[in-house]
């Protein structure tokens, strides 16, 4: 059985047990419980914390509630077998008492201590029969690791005299010193790290709209660990989030070469998480994701539903962040946005640094386009495009920048077959592309077009447009060019506001009164309409 199918039946069975198990010992089995396989006969589930697994053991209620769980969702009464996947090497394993168990109050057991009497509190209101399991004497049995990967990578470090301090050590001014917490005989794997070395800060287009998060991440290449730990970058999808995580990554590695960089996404992690659990490679694991100097981790969002991998993320998160290890972390949801996500978790995604990308500029989108164009021409292609054409294509597809390339590519592709790219003009493209335009827009448009035609439109001086004036016969037709430089060309709210000399909040408010006022006013939706139509004309 897959992986994939694994878990979402575990999730399954959780949520139906979710149904009858007291909120504490819920709470605690959902995180620390793991599905490690299925068959006709039994369900195998690895469990994080041994006290857990006594729980379910010395409680007959609620194991009971679990394996009808286990039924209700698989239709089968399945044995239940526990593997304590992290046993303590120096005790003898054993089965301990838990009502004594849950009320020690003892030193050692302090940072469990309310977990543990909330479970046996839950536990006893279920059943009050409780037994205490003979001790049995079980032989110790060294653990074994297969080793996940084919060739692991070992870094080869020269030689030093001094001792390695115990803080991270991250000098600009020399980084041919810089050295790492991990000591030389301990290997670290990354050869499943997935750092792109195509995606680059010289071949990264930067405008308004990207312009702080670029910033940001040239920040964390130049001082990883420092005070964009951890850096946040979020955005849409298709706004070049991976591109800038993986330039990171890469200025990293060519600037600090003795530092470990571990990049992936959030399902490769899910996964290697999940085989490490099933060949009893936890320490493995431990050891590739926790002694690491910069962990770069793609579409974070994806783990809110993966309890298990949300637990180890957590730890190996909060490991990193105190020894100021250096996480950049890419989603397309802000962290106050994800539900599923603790308050503990999302609290610390905000600790640092949180980079928020909009959809390129219009100015941005020819940039890229001219830079494909050279990358084209790079390849030894005679590639011919007006810059009329060009100008068209960045002002059809502003939604993202994979779509603005697979427009490109279209164009390109048929101009290819039909011999053509030498001599790419405005007319051809629109017929090249016309299948794929629903609505063409307006057209070699600027903000600066739009505020001459409102000010000529409203019969106003353009100084009083651009001015402080309040009054109504000023304010209104402002407003509408701050809408329309949005909706009709796609501006960023950043260089809408430089244009206007005013913060891009007064551009955003302008933008939702604006809209407000044409989904509830006819007449207003009228002269829009007519604005429109107007610029159109213009071409």
């Amino acid at each position: 059985m897959q992986a994939a199918d694994i878990n979402d039946i575990w999730e399954r069975i959780l949520q139906v047990a979710k149904q009858t198990l007291p909120p504490a010992i819920y709470s605690s089995l959902s995180t620390s419980l793991i599905p490690m396989s299925i068959d006709n006969n039994s369900i195998h589930i690895g469990v994080m914390q041994s006290f857990i697994k006594s729980v379910i053991e010395s409680q007959q209620t609620v194991s009971k509630l679990l394996t009808d769980a286990i039924k209700q969702v698989t239709g089968k009464e399945l044995n239940m077998v526990l593997l304590d996947l992290f046993p303590q090497k120096d005790d003898i394993p054993t089965a301990p008492q838990v009502a004594d168990t849950f009320t020690e109050n003892t030193a050692e057991n302090t940072s469990t201590n309310t977990i543990e009497n909330t479970v046996v509190s839950d536990a006893d209101n279920i059943d009050k029969k409780s037994s205490k399991p003979a001790k049995q004497e079980v032989p110790y049995q060294e653990e074994f690791y297969t080793p996940v990967y084919a060739d692991p990578v070992y870094i080869q470090r020269k030689e030093v005299d001094e001792l390695i301090p115990d803080e991270p050590m991250f000098p600009v001014e020399q980084p041919q010193m810089v050295q790492t917490l991990q000591s030389t005989d301990i290997p670290i794997d990354l050869s499943s790290s997935q750092l792109n070395s195509g995606y680059r800060f010289d071949n990264y287009i930067t405008g308004n709209a990207n312009r702080i998060p670029f910033g940001a991440a040239q920040n964390v290449s130049e001082h990883p660990g420092g005070d964009y730990n951890p850096l946040f970058i979020y955005g849409p999808s298709g706004l070049g989030k991976t591109h800038l995580m993986h330039a990171i990554g890469n200025a990293i590695v060519e600037r600090y070469p003795n530092l470990k960089v571990m990049c992936t996404t959030s399902e490769k992690f899910m996964n290697l998480f999940i085989e490490s659990i099933r060949k009893r490679q936890g320490e493995l694991f431990r050891n590739t994701f926790r002694n690491i100097d910069v962990l770069l981790i793609d579409d974070i969002q994806f783990l809110e539903n993966k309890e298990g991998t949300k637990t180890e993320f957590f730890n190996t998160f909060n490991e990193l962040l105190d020894n100021n290890k250096q996480i950049v972390l890419t989603s397309d949801t802000m962290p106050n946005d994800m539900d599923q996500f603790e308050e503990r978790l999302r609290s610390r995604f905000q600790a640092g640094y949180v980079a928020t990308m909009e959809n390129p500029d219009l100015e941005t989108r020819i940039a890229i386009l001219k830079a494909l164009v050279e990358k084209e021409n790079n390849k030894n292609r005679n590639l011919v495009i007006d810059n009329d054409a060009i100008n068209y294509v960045a002002l059809q597809f502003d939604e993202n920048i994979r779509v603005l390339q697979g427009a490109f590519n279209k164009l390109i592709g048929t101009a290819s077959l039909e011999q053509r790219t030498s001599s790419i003009d405005l007319e051809y493209t629109k017929k090249t592309l016309s299948d794929i335009i629903t609505t063409e827009r307006v057209t070699l448009i600027d903000i600066e077009s739009i505020q001459d035609f409102i000010s000529t439109y409203f019969n106003i001086k353009k100084q009083d447009l651009l001015g402080k004036k309040r009054k109504a016969q000023f304010a209104f037709p402002r407003q509408i060019a701050m809408y329309l430089c949005r909706d009709v060309i796609n501006e960023s709210y950043p260089q809408i506001a430089a244009a206007f000399s005013r913060d891009h909040t007064t551009i955003l408010h302008a933008y939702d009164k604006i809209s407000k006022e044409i989904e509830k006013n006819p007449e207003t939706k009228q002269i829009i309409l007519d604005i429109k139509s107007k610029l159109s004309s213009l071409n």
